[in-house]
Order: C-alpha cells, then sequence, then structure tokens
C-alpha cells in the first residue's frame, strides 16, 4: 500500500513540473518570437530606409542617365548597343535597388581579377570611376549629387560588362580591318543584338550573370594554357606574344572546324602543318608564302584530292614575272607551259608579244608531271584566294628553317601522308590507285600483284572525291601549344603579324 501511495505522489511531481516547465516553453518561445519580430521590423526599417533613399533619387537619376545616353557618341557596336537600350526605356540593371548593389560590387570584383589575369588594363573599362562611384553609393552623402552617380554607375557598369562579356566572346579586335580582307578570309562569330539581350537578361541574379561571363570566355584549351602561362610570365615582350595569341583564340570560327571528326590545321607562323583526327595526329613542314605574297588566312573544307595536276599559272604572276618572256618559245617549251586565247585556243609562244600577255586575255598554264610546280598531287578546298595544299617539285627547299617562299599555296613536305590521313576510311586498294598513279610504289598485295602485270606508267585515278569533307583552317599563331605533344610552342612572326596585332591591343594594355 505504501509502495502505491509512493509512485502515486511521484507521479503527481511530474505533472506539476511539466505544467511549471511548459509555461516556461511558452513565455520563452513568445520572447523568442518578440525578438525575432522586432529584428524583422529593424531589418524591414533598414530595407525600407534603403528603398526610401532609392525612389527619392530615381526620377532625378533617371533624368540624368537619359541626358548621358543622348549625348554619347561612341562608334563601337557593343556600346552603341548598351546605350540604345536605355533610350528606349530598358529597365535598370544595377542601381534599380539597394539589394542590386550585391551584383555591382560582383561585376567590379571579377573585372579586377579577370583583367589582370588576361593582361589588360583597366583603364577601357572605366574600373577607376566605378570603383569611386561605388564607394558612394555604399555610404552616401547628402552633400554629393546620388542621382548623378546613380546614372553613372548605370552606364559604365553596363558598358563595363558589356565590353567585357562581348570582348572575351568575340575578340577585342577585328581582324579583317587588321590584316585587310586580301589576307583574311575566316568568318567569324560576331555580337549581335540577341547577345546582347541574353547578356542582360543574365542580371537578374549574382550567380546568372557570373556563370554567364565565366561562359563567354573562350573554353579552348589553349587558350588555358596561355593564360596560365601569362600569370608566371613577366617579360614584357613574352607577355605581349601571350596575349596577342589568347586574343586570336577569341575569334572564333563560324564553322567550328575543331568539333569535326577530322580536320587540317595549317599554322603559317610555325610553317608547319597538323592532321587532326579522333585517333591520331600527323605533323610536316610547309613552304608557304613570301612575305610580299602571303598566304591568306582562311578556313574551308577539302573537297577533292586531284592526282597530277596543271597548273593555271595566276595573272598576277603572268604580269609580273612572265609576261617579259613572250616571244621565247623554249623558256616555254623547258616548263612545260603552253599559252591559250580567251576561246581556249593554243597559241604559238613565239607570237606572243608582252603587252599581249599582260592584257589578261591570255592563260598559261603547266602540264601536268615530273616538274609541275604543284608536284604530283594538290588539295582542292573553294577560297576566293585560288590557293591550295600541293606536292612541290623543288623538295630541297624543306631543309630550310625560313620556308616563307611561294607565292601564297602551301607547299606540304609529305602530300601523300596527308591524303591517307584525309582518306583514313578508305579502301586499300583505293589508296594503293592512287599511289601507282602518281609513280609511287604500291602497298597491298592486290597492288604490288597489279603492277607486276601493268609496266611502266598506270593512272587509275585522276582524282579522288573526298566525302565527308574535311575542314581545312590556314592560320596563325606564334605560340601555341603543339597539337601533337600538347606543350607550349614559340615561332616566329614572318609577317609581322604580332606587332600590327599588339598595336590594335596598345589601348587595352597596361
Amino acid at each position: 500500500m505504501l509502495h502505491f501511495e509512493s509512485r502515486k505522489g511521484c507521479a503527481q511531481g511530474y505533472r506539476a513540473l511539466a505544467f511549471i516547465g511548459g509555461i516556461l516553453l511558452a513565455l520563452n518561445i513568445s520572447a523568442c518570437k518578440q525578438e525575432t519580430k522586432a529584428a524583422e521590423a529593424q531589418i524591414s526599417e533598414e530595407e525600407q530606409k534603403a528603398n526610401t533613399f532609392y525612389q527619392q533619387n530615381a526620377k532625378e537619376a533617371q533624368l540624368q542617365l537619359l541626358k548621358q545616353v543622348g549625348t554619347l557618341r561612341d562608334t563601337a557596336f557593343i556600346d552603341r548597343m548598351g546605350y540604345g537600350y536605355y533610350r528606349n526605356g530598358g529597365k535598370w540593371k544595377w542601381m534599380g535597388a539597394p539589394r542590386q548593389l550585391a551584383i555591382c560590387d560582383a561585376l567590379d570584383s571579377l573585372l579586377h581579377s579577370q583583367i589582370d589575369a588576361i593582361g589588360f588594363s583597366g583603364k577601357y573599362f572605366g574600373i577607376d570611376e566605378i570603383d569611386r562611384d561605388l564607394a558612394t553609393m555604399h555610404n552616401p552623402d547628402t552633400a554629393q549629387a546620388i542621382p548623378q552617380v546613380m546614372a553613372n554607375l548605370e552606364v559604365k557598369l553596363t558598358r563595363a560588362y558589356l565590353r567585357y562579356a562581348a570582348g572575351q566572346r568575340f575578340g577585342f579586335t577585328t581582324p579583317a580591318k587588321l590584316f585587310g580582307k586580301a589576307n583574311y578570309d575566316i568568318e567569324l562569330e560576331k555580337a549581335d543584338s540577341t547577345f546582347i539581350k541574353e547578356a542582360l537578361d543574365k542580371l537578374g541574379s549574382k550567380k546568372d550573370m557570373l556563370d554567364f561571363l565565366a561562359s563567354v570566355e573562350p573554353q579552348d584549351s589553349a587558350y588555358a594554357k596561355l593564360k596560365l602561362a601569362l600569370a608566371n610570365d613577366s617579360t614584357p615582350a613574352t607577355r605581349t606574344r601571350k596575349i596577342c595569341n589568347m586574343e586570336r583564340l577569341r575569334w572564333r570560327d563560324k564553322k567550328h572546324p575543331e568539333n569535326a571528326e577530322r580536320y587540317v590545321f595549317v599554322n603559317i607562323a610555325a610553317q608547319q602543318v597538323w592532321g587532326i583526327g579522333p585517333d591520331s595526329v600527323i605533323n610536316m613542314k610547309i613552304c608557304c608564302g613570301k612575305p610580299a605574297t602571303k598566304s591568306p588566312l582562311l578556313s574551308s573544307e577539302i573537297h577533292k584530292i586531284e592526282l597530277n595536276p596543271e597548273w593555271g599559272i595566276p595573272q598576277s604572276i603572268i604580269r609580273g614575272e612572265m609576261s617579259h618572256r613572250a616571244g621565247d618559245a623554249s623558256y616555254f617549251a623547258r616548263r612545260n607551259y603552253y599559252i591559250t586565247d580567251g576561246t581556249g585556243k593554243n597559241v604559238d609562244p613565239s607570237t606572243i608579244t608582252p603587252e599581249q600577255l599582260r592584257s589578261g586575255r591570255y592563260a598559261i598554264r603547266q602540264r601536268s608531271g615530273a616538274g609541275n610546280a604543284l608536284g604530283r598531287i594538290i588539295f582542292r578546298f573553294n577560297n576566293k584566294f585560288s590557293v591550295y595544299l600541293h606536292d612541290t617539285s623543288s623538295p630541297g627547299a624543306f631543309n630550310n628553317s625560313v620556308r616563307t617562299i611561294s607565292h601564297g599555296c602551301i607547299r606540304l613536305q609529305r602530300p601523300f601522308d596527308m591524303a591517307e590521313f584525309i582518306l583514313a576510311k578508305e579502301d586499300p586498294w583505293v589508296l594503293d590507285q592512287m599511289r601507282m598513279s602518281i609513280d609511287r610504289k604500291p602497298v597491298t598485295q592486290q597492288g604490288i600483284d597489279y603492277k607486276k602485270t601493268h609496266k611502266g606508267a598506270v593512272r587509275l585515278i585522276k582524282d579522288k572525291q573526298v566525302e565527308p569533307k574535311v575542314p581545312v583552317v590556314i592560320n596563325y599563331f606564334t605560340e601555341y601549344p603543339n597539337p601533337k605533344t600538347g606543350e607550349i610552342d614559340v615561332w616566329g612572326d614572318p609577317y609581322g603579324y604580332d606587332k600590327i596585332l599588339s598595336k590594335a591591343l596598345k589601348p587595352f594594355l597596361p
């Protein structure tokens, strides 16, 4: 009995303690809620104060902004598009609300770090003015013209943002203007209104903006390697070379040849060519255009391999180097040249005058075979310069360190190796037919057996269509990762293009 009563007393004590604890807990929760509400009220009051501050200055700031963009007359497409956005009533992206200061600060911080990382200075982007005006907005002084500061920031942040985004995505310079259309014919991607809209749409949040700016930087591994090398280079001349080649990588070929299964990459500055495939890379020397007759930089597709080609001599060579030979029939005979008139009819070289050859009404061609300037094989691709990759009748030139000797075409050290690379999936018997057609020994048993029963010259194939077409890019890099080894190689500047490009980049540099 006593035992039972004792348990009951304990139970009653527990209930009493639980009741008291519940009251204390309720009081504590109530106190926490009151503190939270007080804090929320305080935050709300601070936010309201900031919002009020912005609202008080917004109308005048808008007038100041419209006044600014109405008088700015920058000729750069990117700047014009940015100013036009505001002229057409575009919503403010930076100064619309106090919370947007976080996005302003994020852009300012990124520009400080990334502009230095690519070797540029902040002057082109107006960093000093942005820093000054952002400091004012973080600690506004009633004595300062805040509407003017807000308008300045809105315009300058948009301009800096678009300049950086477009520059990283498409390049800060235009190669066709620098080198001339007579030397440059790679169709590049360009900034347009769609890109501008996409860029401005990314300003809704700090994350969206930073992700977008990271995406516009070249994703090429070559760019990453040069950027890393630049960070460790303090020599002005070598830094400038790296900066020039990083700029070249911002010029994005519309055809995206590097996305093809295999493509041919000619680097004029290196005087070399690479065939880049999914499982192999081949490399060989080239001879290219003299500085006076530069090989043009272009992008196309190899669509045909022609064997034993004839050479149709360009009119520029006829006028400049051959017209004085008019009338000398032996000169034309020794070189296997023949002359035709406008109807295609052969003309006796001894009857032609220099004036007639310079008139452009007559054509000169060199017959195929040994001694032909194009050699025994040529790779055809569409281009407005009539330049191609081809064999040569003067292979000794490949022993020279300086091989800028042609009128613009690219001579290959081992042309049949390139043919095998381009026709990697071709039937070996077809390749053997091509070999025999240019007087090379067959390598298949079928070819060996065929040659035993067919003595003398064999001409089984005149040309071979390339299907699918293989992209070919003729470009110019003085410092670039070797496609075969992956290591950064440094080459000369035979055409002086680095000098031209570095001069164009000077406004961006420290």
